[in-house]
């Protein structure tokens, strides 16, 4: 949700306060119901209802401590929108029991109220209904409800001790947005779903017991979905270096807003949602590591981070939304990458030690005051010495003209041209040396085949040699047999002749 809540607070006060004096101012007094039962008694006006009993539709006193639960013998069930708008001179004030309705802005601005008694059968309470009660310090909730509508308690400065039945199932949008001195605060058994910046910019939280429920836990000083995909609020304690845990998708609205001590913040690939004022007024926060896949960062979401000095935002994302690095007095240093889509309105509005910002032909769109634009006494007035590199007849030139700005411009069909002709002499490269190789191949290839042929050659005349060396020394061992025998032949013969004559002489 993106509001600029005090505006907003102030603008309706003022329209609805104007519409609601014209006819009771006038006529109340003279106001008739069934028959002659008048619908005022001096301290309220009434409306008689469809089930026969009263709604208090305005306070027309001064100072009232009690609401009636019967005015006639007939019941007072509800209170009706804005019936209370702006009484600001009320401090206490007891609703009975038999309200079971409080409608929308019932008591919008009722600076002075200090306490409220809320009924026990209470089954609906309207959105806004204690909005900028600025003097509200505690509140109990009847069991009777099961969800706190948005900006139920927003801007109720000096509330700090809320009690929540375990039948609230749901926190609206902003429902406690900005309740400055809540320190601690117990989550419902029974919750399940909070919604948009509704703990957003509590500037003194330093515990959140989640102990009860079994949808959220409590770990390393953040709120988180016990599944871990998403943090939605972070203790103001938490200092140094802060890991956001790797499976975290979300940084919901407003989870870090306030958190003051932080020096460095390191974002996991698995981020791809920084959510409206998730960081905002993270006064000590100089570094931030944005990891690829993040897509989106929201509304205010590092709005006043007054100590960061440099961005470097991955290829991944596509949106810095309205407001989103406002007022990062010391940066002067931001990177965008070719993907970026939408550069919102007032972005980097009051970014005054930003001098220069290149922007990708990806942006197609760029907001109002999105760069080179602070406020000095309250008039608009261009950062000195800023300029923009710019790509021809793209969104980012469009703002740069129309804001008078100076800027250097790339002509795209340049950018295009050059492109093509890189890639034509790559190519043409290519060729020129694929031909080489063929001619290289063809010259190379006869003087191979001969090689080849001559090691072929050597190569059989050498077993050839060999063959007939070892044939050789084959014929020469068989002359030395046939030797050999012969010459056993003759010792056989005169060893015959010797024993003839050794006969003979006998």
């Amino acid at each position: 949700m993106r509001i600029d809540i005090k505006k907003a607070a102030a603008l309706f006060a003022a329209g609805f306060m104007t519409l609601c004096s014209v006819p009771f101012s006038a006529a109340a007094d003279n106001l008739q119901g069934a028959g002659d039962d008048p619908l005022t008694d001096g301290s309220f006006v009434y409306e008689l209802q469809d089930d026969n009993t009263y709604k208090i539709t305005q306070c027309t006193a001064t100072i009232v401590e009690a609401v009636p639960s019967m005015r006639n013998g007939t019941a007072v069930t509800a209170i009706g929108e804005g019936a209370f708008l702006n009484c600001t001179a009320i401090t206490a004030l007891d609703i009975p029991d038999s309200i079971t309705t409080i409608e929308p802005r019932a008591f919008y601005g009722c600076a002075s109220l200090k306490s409220v008694k809320l009924p026990k059968n209470l089954r609906s309470l309207g959105e806004y209904a204690f909005f900028s009660c600025s003097a509200l310090e505690s509140v109990k909730l009847p069991d009777t409800l099961t969800e706190v509508a948005p900006f139920t308690f927003a801007l109720c400065d000096n509330l700090e001790n809320v009690e929540l039945p375990d039948t609230i199932t749901s926190f609206g949008d902003y429902a406690f947005y900005q309740c400055g001195k809540i320190s601690s605060f117990r989550l419902p058994a029974s919750l399940k779903e909070i919604n948009d910046n509704a703990m957003g910019c509590w500037f003194s939280i330093n515990d959140i017991d989640a102990s009860a429920t079994s949808n959220f836990i409590y770990e390393n000083d953040m709120l988180m979905d016990k599944d871990k995909h998403f943090i939605y609020r972070a203790s103001t304690e938490i200092s140094g270096d802060v890991v956001i845990p790797d499976g975290i998708n979300t940084v919901k609205s407003g989870a870090f807003s306030t958190c003051s001590q932080i020096t460095d913040l390191f974002l996991p690939n698995s981020l791809v949602y920084i959510e409206d004022e998730a960081f905002r007024n993270c006064s000590s926060i100089k570094k931030t590591d944005f990891a690829e896949g993040l897509k989106s960062i929201g509304f205010g979401a590092f709005m006043f981070d007054m100590g960061l000095e440099t961005v470097d935002l991955p290829a991944s994302l596509e949106l810095i939304d309205e407001l989103g690095f406002a007022y990062c007095m010391k940066l002067n240093k931001v990177v965008l990458t070719e993907g970026l889509k939408t550069i919102g309105k007032e972005a980097f509005l009051g970014c005054e030690e930003l001098k220069q910002v290149n922007i990708p032909k990806s942006v197609s769109q760029v907001g109002e005051d999105a760069f080179g634009f602070t406020y000095a006494n309250e008039q608009k007035t261009k950062v000195s010495g800023f300029s923009m590199s710019v790509f021809s007849g793209s969104a980012a030139e469009k703002y740069a003209k129309a804001n008078s700005l100076e800027y250097t411009a790339k002509d795209v069909n340049i950018a295009k041209f050059a492109f093509i002709a890189a890639m034509a002499g790559i190519i043409i490269a290519v060729i020129v040396f694929a031909i080489v190789l063929m001619k290289r191949s063809k010259k190379t290839a006869p003087t191979s085949a001969r090689k080849a042929a001559k090691e072929t050659a050597k190569k059989a005349k050498e077993e050839a040699e060999e063959r007939e060396y070892k044939k050789l020394i084959a014929d020469e061992n068989d002359d030395d047999d046939d030797d050999d025998d012969d010459d056993e032949d003759v010792d056989d013969d005169e060893e015959d002749v010797s024993d003839e004559e050794e006969s003979e002489e006998e």
